[in-house]
């Protein structure tokens, strides 16, 4: 074979490799994001038959190394009882346990009280003096946080949880005298009753920051989110439910177009290579 033509075949390869690999990584996926948010909607029956819309969003960011971010908003009508009000979050992690996992900060940029809004930087651990408003549990028994319910089938079975109410939950949130759902979150009132509207509240969201993140940690092993409402465990709550897998991607014209190329230059180094032997 002479030499121009064994360089016209290195040629034809090199072009070849070069292009499925250009289709290959436009196709590869982002596995390293920062944030990932999770909703979930319901009703909360209340009396006379009628029912109230539930709805709530938790948003988990990890763009600090070591730090774990939990911004948790109502996004539902404002509240009229007390069951409409959001006072928890909990959560489960597929990976290694999240043993060294501490809440270091709970803040709320607006409250409000008997329908007047105040804005600032609250801190939600130490608002009413030292007195815990929202904490954080942990827990590695299998059967989860636990705590106390009329019915067991509503104890808590996952394995992280914030709160304004102590649910029971040993250790518990921290929260010590007061009205439990006081600082729970809602976006505003609607007809509320004595309790809710003579309350304060946090209004619309809370940020909650941890420490104590493993390097390895992956912000797709949460799961199984639960939407806490009330001061029982046996009122209302929610799940965020995951969406079903997308169907299954056909090829990009892109990787069409190369693999045509590919099987082109193919047919051509093979004729080449024909009439070189000829």
């Amino acid at each position: 074979m002479s030499q121009r033509y064994s360089k016209k075949i290195v040629g034809y390869a090199a072009y070849c490799i070069s292009a499925l690999a250009v289709v290959t990584v436009s196709q590869m996926s982002r596995a390293d994001a920062a944030s990932l948010s999770f909703s979930a909607t319901g009703t909360n029956p209340i009396s006379g038959g009628s029912s109230n819309a539930l709805s709530a969003t938790a948003v988990f960011d990890n763009s600090v190394a070591g730090q774990l971010k939990l911004t948790l908003t109502n996004t539902g009508p404002g509240a009229s009882v007390p069951t409409d009000i959001l006072t928890g979050l909990f959560w489960d992690y597929a990976g290694s346990p999240l043993s060294n996992l501490t809440l270091s900060s709970a803040k709320a940029t607006s409250l409000i009280t008997n329908n007047v809004t105040s804005t600032g930087d609250f801190d939600l651990t130490k608002v009413n003096g030292n007195k815990v408003e929202w904490g954080f549990a942990k827990t590695t028994a299998s059967s989860g946080l636990g705590g106390t319910a009329n019915v067991s089938s509503n104890q808590v079975t996952q394995h992280y949880g914030i709160g304004t109410a102590g649910f029971g939950i040993n250790p518990g949130f921290g929260l010590s005298g007061g009205q439990q759902m006081n600082y729970g979150i809602i976006t505003g009132y609607d007809s509320a009753n004595p309790a809710v509207s003579g309350g304060t509240f946090i209004k619309n969201s809370a940020t909650f920051t941890f420490t104590g993140l493993p390097t390895n940690f992956d912000l797709a092993k949460i799961s199984n989110l639960r939407f806490q409402y009330g001061t029982g465990l046996d009122e209302p709550s929610t799940y965020y439910i995951a969406p079903p897998p997308p169907p299954k991607k056909v090829p990009e014209p892109g990787a069409t177009v190369a693999l045509g190329l590919f099987a082109v230059g193919a047919l051509r180094v093979s004729k080449k290579k024909s009439l070189v032997s000829a």
